[in-house]
């Protein structure tokens, strides 16, 4: 063999075992040379329900066909299985041949078991592959693991055993097919101690006795789906409903407090029904069954049929955790996850690239179904605030990512990871809010029925479900679909829309992305086909959604002329398109003098939330001015509805951050000032008359009073406290015992806190007594205090500097006077330096930080490689407070003035705001 065939022959050699990196590491996914049709999979739990076990018994006979001739080799997913038997069956069920573990190869970086066949599989013939194996009970909550509780009557410790199978932890649980396209049914027969229960996907259709009270249950079998779809949990539970049709499952010591969640379930199966008019019945599964567990991952996962929560959604303790924000949360998970059963279980994104195919809408309808079941909540107001405006931060940012990702991109397992973000579920929900907006209620309705039910049972990409859009789509419009989808699915970011006045009836509109940093990497070139609603004081109609027109991609400006004089225009109707307004500073004028007329001119809360995020955020960037937003803000003093407070405290909270203790007393003259109304309106008092959305105001408005020492507050809130024994609703309760503890009555709220049994009550009243102002004495005798739990002292310690911004220096000396009593409280110098990092980032002023540099210099060497976080804090900072001195100087400048002179007027500032406007076009 001459020097080259030696050489193709050593690299093929390298090539089959794996050995140059990056070959098969970069292959993650399966070949399309075999389908699975049918797993029929046994599960044996070693557990007794009293002693959890670390280890699983587990058989899979799994059905499946070549799609082509000559396979020799069939490759599937498995993680942590130790295969103990392997054999191939023919379609009668006869064994074809047994398979050796010589004929098995295994590669740990791609998870991937090749299973060598004797000889080729005949394409289109049914085979059945079956493997014997153990597998582990994780500690992870990944595949199949345990949770734990303590049972009420007798104290005992109770285990359970469950799965999560999202993302790809199927693969831990039995050697399967872990691809979402790989669709199949399944059958499942779990054998469990005969004290307990077990639930599934589907029902159980039999149950076998076996030896030592063991018992074998058989459930009947599964839709066609996704092996991340597959769930079980084995318990001791008692159902709330029929097992055969809607249950709430939980421990039976909680079935009292599940009422509320199984009325919202079958509320939301219902509403879905009658929604999409194709009943959840009709997909292929009989039974849909809520299921809690007191640890879990996360807030809930759609397993077709077997939808697991943790267990404050589904289970509500009187007094406790039974408020309107607790119920809330219920109702908003439940919505959710049910839409699952149709977006994800029934039709299911083709690969993890496009996740926001099932989380969009998931996300969506938590919102606006659960508005449409229980409005009192206005989660289509809230939705503005919470999910639209909070994303835009996000993807305003290099490290943002568009809803579809290119497929070769996303690969691995922590590239499937990244996809799990906020993009596809916040963006993903406010993109499919936009197009629902813009092309019509009855429209999207209708685009949808039709999308589910041709894809129903199958896997999608985005363009399936744009051929739906656009096909019920109005027709009168500008622009092309295919381009207006593309911008907001496969681009980053977000436009800011710019408004000009050319003369007293018409307007002109530019555009530009908005970026946080326009030197942080990202395109500052990309464009966005908008959707333009608009009211104005002449038309003030907020309702209608339907776009006037598109602003084309591709131009520089667009004209919007009217046939009459104009006052005031309001872009963006209930900002129910994804994208940031600049109003000219005379536009912005008119829109003050309007909102501070009598019931805001008409202007939507929406709009007037929107606004105020705009101001705060085209500030952030330059293009604003924190003096001219605080100016803008000072209409709010009239301002009462919730939503828009909303975004005015999240816009405020980074500027208070930054003010020193002695620009503090201007700020809280102010903050009095502009909250006056809604404190008129709502006190520290709570009513039997309260809206839902007045006792979340509240909560906010005492919150920030109160931290800010408004003396009505602090004085009223200890008022209240000493006249009344009536105890808060669970949704207040930390606020005001927060102001309480802050107001003097520390010593009453530890005393609560002592008296109380209920674990969690104990948190929350440990976080509201760590408000007060005795920093030294809860330091020294709470915090250090060794019967405290080291996380106790984390949050005790963290709430001090938090909830009082100007004592910041003060705690500080008092917790580095004497830095090992702290090390030795959280038992660790990297938590010590972790706390004192966190703390950095309160401090506002030049001593402050050469206090922080000096503790540094003199006790670096106590924390070892941990002093690295003390150094990044020192530098965290210095950014800090230059920031502060670039972006708030006239802000200082106008609380000053605005409470030693009575306040400036809003013209003040235009001459700054035109400069900067022309920086904006000139960039």
């Amino acid at each position: 063999m001459n020097s080259f065939g030696r050489s193709v022959w050593l690299l093929a050699g390298l090539l089959s075992i794996g050995l140059i990196a990056g070959v098969e590491c970069a292959n993650y996914r399966l070949e399309r040379t075999v389908r699975p049709i049918f797993y029929n999979l046994t599960i044996g739990l070693r557990t007794d329900g009293n002693q959890p076990s670390d280890s699983f018994d587990g058989a899979v006979d799994i059905t499946l066909r070549a799609t082509q001739p000559n396979v020799n080799a069939i490759v599937l997913h498995k993680e942590d299985l130790d295969i103990a038997e392997v054999a191939l069956h023919n379609e009668a069920g006869s064994l074809l041949y047994g398979i050796a573990n010589s004929s098995l190869s295994y590669s740990p970086a791609t998870q991937k078991l090749t299973v060598y066949l004797l000889q080729p599989l005949a394409p289109n013939v049914s085979f059945t592959l079956h493997f014997k194996y153990r597998g582990k009970v994780n500690s992870d909550m990944k595949g199949l693991f345990t949770a734990s509780y303590v049972e009420h009557e007798t104290g005992l410790t109770k285990w359970m055993v469950l799965t999560q199978l999202q993302r790809i932890y199927a693969r831990l649980l039995f050697p399967c097919f872990d691809e979402p396209a790989f669709k199949a049914k399944f059958q499942l027969h779990i054998e469990r101690p005969s004290g307990m229960n077990a639930i599934s996907n589907t029902q159980v259709i039999a149950t076998t006795a076996l030896r030592n009270n063991r018992a074998m249950d058989h459930f009947q079998v599964t839709p066609v789906m996704s092996t991340y779809l597959l769930a079980f949990m084995v318990a001791e539970s008692q159902a709330r409903g029929n097992l055969s049709d809607l249950a709430v499952v939980s421990r039976p010591q909680d079935y009292n407090n599940s009422e509320f969640s199984y009325n919202v379930a079958q509320r939301a199966r219902d509403a879905y029904d009658k929604l999409f008019q194709h009943p959840y019945k009709e997909l292929g599964n009989e039974a849909l069954l809520h299921a809690a567990s007191p640890r879990f991952p996360h807030n809930g996962m759609e397993n077709w049929g077997l939808i697991i929560y943790s267990q404050n959604i589904l289970v509500h303790r009187p007094n406790y955790t039974d408020g309107w924000n607790d119920k809330e949360a219920s109702i908003r998970i439940i919505v959710h996850e049910t839409s699952h059963m149709w977006f994800g279980d029934s039709v299911t994104f083709a690969w993890w690239n496009n996740f926001w195919l099932n989380e969009a809408f998931a996300r969506y309808y938590e919102y606006f179904m659960s508005h449409q079941l229980y409005p009192a909540y206005q989660l289509d107001e809230q939705f503005v605030v919470r999910q639209l405006q909070m994303i835009f931060t996000v993807d305003a940012t290099n490290g943002t990512q568009p809803l579809s990702s290119r497929e070769a991109d996303i690969q691995s397992p922590s590239e499937i990871a990244s996809k799990f973000s906020s993009i596809a579920y916040a963006k993903g929900s406010s993109i499919v809010r936009m197009w629902r907006n813009a092309m019509g209620a009855a429209n999207f309705d209708l685009a949808i029925r039709n999308y589910l039910r041709q894809h129903h049972l199958g896997n999608t990409v985005p363009n399936d479900l744009f051929t739906h859009l656009k096909a019920n789509w109005p027709q009168a419009l500008n622009a092309t679909l295919d381009q207006f989808f593309y911008d907001f699915t496969q681009q980053v970011g977000y436009p800011i829309i710019e408004v000009i006045r050319i003369d007293v009836s018409s307007f002109a509109l530019r555009q530009r992305r908005y970026i946080l940093d326009r030197n942080d990497g990202s395109d500052t070139h990309l464009t966005y086909t908008v959707p333009i609603t608009y009211a104005t004081n002449v038309n003030r109609d907020f309702e209608d959604l339907i776009p006037a027109a598109y602003f084309n991609k591709w131009d520089d400006v667009m004209l919007l002329p009217f046939s009459g004089p104009i006052e005031w225009i309001v872009l963006n109707l209930q900002q129910s398109n994804y994208y940031r307004v600049l109003y000219a500073p005379s536009l912005l004028k008119r829109i003050h003098d309007a909102l501070a007329e009598t019931n805001h001119s008409e202007i939507h809360v929406a709009n007037r939330a929107a606004i105020i995020d705009d101001l705060f955020n085209l500030a952030l960037i330059g293009l604003s001015n924190y003096a001219e937003v605080f100016e803008f803000m000072e209409y709010m003093s009239k301002e009462t509805d919730y939503i828009p407070w909303y975004a005015a405290y999240v816009g405020m909270d980074r500027v208070a951050m930054r003010l020193t203790p002695e620009q503090l007393p201007n700020f809280r003259k102010y903050l009095s000032d502009i909250t006056h109304g809604v404190y008129a309106k709502l006190g520290v008092r709570w009513s039997s008359n309260d809206t839902v959305l007045d006792v979340y105001n509240r909560n906010k408005m005492v919150s920030w009073l109160c931290k800010y020492h408004n003396f009505r507050c602090e004085d009223e809130v200890r008022e209240s406290f000493d006249k009344s024994s009536e105890i808060p609703s669970s949704d207040y309760r930390e606020t005001y015992y927060c102001a309480a503890s802050r107001a003097g009555r520390y010593a009453l709220v530890m005393e609560y806190y002592r008296n109380e049994t209920d674990p969690n009550e104990r948190e929350l009243l440990w976080r509201a007594a760590s408000c007060t102002t005795d920093f030294y004495r809860h330091y020294h005798d709470e915090i250090l205090n060794e019967s405290s739990s080291v996380s106790q002292k984390t949050v005790g310690l963290a709430q001090l500097y938090r909830q009082n911004p100007d004592l910041v220096k003060d705690i500080f000396i008092a917790v580095t006077m004497d830095i090992q009593q702290l090390a030795d409280a959280l038992q660790s110098w990297s938590r010590t330096a972790t706390a004192l990092s966190d703390m950095a980032d309160y401090f506002t002023t030049r001593d402050q930080q050469q206090l922080f540099a000096e503790f540094i210099q003199e006790s670096s060497t106590l924390f070892g490689s941990s002093d690295v976080i003390l150094r990044q804090a020192l530098i965290r900072i210095e950014r800090n407070i230059n920031w502060a001195d670039q972006n708030l100087d006239q802000l200082v400048r106008y609380l000053a003035m605005r409470n030693g002179a009575a306040g400036l007027k809003l013209m003040s500032a235009l001459l700054l705001v035109v400069t900067l406007l022309l920086n904006f076009w000139l960039t």
